[in-house]
């Protein structure tokens, strides 16, 4: 992951989604500089927030608010495309078809709603995720947010993108500040220590 004109740093996270009500929680650790900067990402009740502290304690990312709101509704909806999509038969879901292999949808969650147009290859994958609803935490602008996926692969059984990147198509030209590859996916897990 960086940040422009930054260097790339790496990090490793752990993420819960839910979609009846729906939430994300996002934790990373990343390690910058040889130094632990922790963060959090949480989206309940159609409100997000996002925390990321060095060393766990000095506040260096504190963002939420209606632009945080909708930026992560966006996150949210990009995540049960692309790691959820038997989801995507959820009424909360307009769909508009574009052509063969394009379909643009409108996720509404409570007072939110959204869009992304969807591109699949002609083997029915999922192929990119493009949104003009999406901001960047550096400046709260807008900006064209995409996340082309790179690689499939099974994991226990189920055929689901492996590695994807996340793109911000900033007037100057695409910008690609993270690539991210799925290690390990859970589907209703249960609680086996009960």
């Amino acid at each position: 992951m960086r940040e422009k004109g930054k260097d790339w740093f790496s990090f490793r996270s752990e993420q819960h989604n839910f979609f009846g009500e729906p939430a994300r929680l996002f934790f990373m650790k990343a390690e910058m500089f040889g130094i632990t900067v922790p963060g959090y990402h949480k989206y309940i009740n159609e409100k997000a927030s996002m925390d990321v502290r060095l060393f766990g304690f000095f506040t260096v990312v504190g963002a939420e608010g209606d632009i945080m709101n909708k930026a992560e509704t966006v996150t949210l909806f990009n995540d049960m495309c692309l790691l959820a999509p038997a989801m995507l038969i959820d009424s909360r879901i307009k769909w508009e078809e574009i052509d063969s292999l394009h379909t643009k949808a409108i996720f509404t969650n409570g007072e939110i709603s959204i869009s992304a147009t969807l591109q699949f290859n002609s083997q029915g994958q999922l192929i990119n995720f493009i949104s003009d609803d999406r901001s960047t935490i550096s400046d709260m602008k807008n900006y064209r947010f995409s996340t082309p996926v790179q690689e499939y692969k099974s994991i226990d059984g189920i055929n689901i993108i492996s590695k994807a990147e996340v793109v911000w198509h900033y007037p100057d030209g695409e910008f690609t500040y993270g690539v991210f590859n799925l290690v390990d996916i859970q589907q209703n897990p249960t609680n086996s220590g009960n």
